[in-house]
């Protein structure tokens, strides 16, 4: 992807809520809402999609239909939903998580992770990632589903 592409990227996504927006994941660690500890290079997809969330996040909450359809759709196809629940304590996004039928991979953010993510200083936020870690696009806010859809469908099919 070329530097003027990713410009228009990182300008459409409200890179000004990052202290540095990415524009590859790095391998972080953390904590799963179980207990267990993973990495992002062990829960990644072919293609997958990071989104950061919390129990108390009216943004979050209206994405899960979204989140919800594009899982049915492409997970057989290699496609993987990795949530990072900002919620005070894992319990309380276990809670949340079994409450609202979430059933993909979800760590408990750590400051390594957020560091390697940019750092958003708000949330919802999705990061759109390629096979080769490559961000392809991050939302700021509610995303449009039809879009990432179209992307989805664009990454797998490569």
């Amino acid at each position: 992807m070329g530097l003027l592409a990713l410009a228009i990227v990182f300008s459409a996504c409200g890179q000004e809520h990052f202290q540095t927006a990415p524009t590859k994941i790095s391998d972080f660690k953390g904590k799963l809402l179980d207990g267990h500890i993973s990495n992002y290079q062990n829960e990644k997809g072919t293609v997958t999609l990071i989104a950061l969330t919390a129990s108390w996040c009216p943004g979050c909450r209206a994405e899960l239909p979204h989140l919800k359809r594009l899982d049915e759709e492409f997970a057989d196809k290699g496609f993987k939903i990795l949530m990072v629940n900002e919620d005070d304590s894992p319990k309380i996004g276990a809670k949340y998580n079994k409450a609202a039928g979430i059933s993909w991979t979800t760590f408990h953010w750590n400051y390594d992770m957020m560091n390697a993510l940019g750092n958003p200083g708000v949330i919802p936020v999705t990061y759109l990632v390629n096979a080769q870690d490559s961000i392809i696009k991050i939302n700021v806010g509610e995303f449009d589903e039809d879009e990432m859809r179209k992307l989805i469908e664009k990454l797998i099919r490569n």
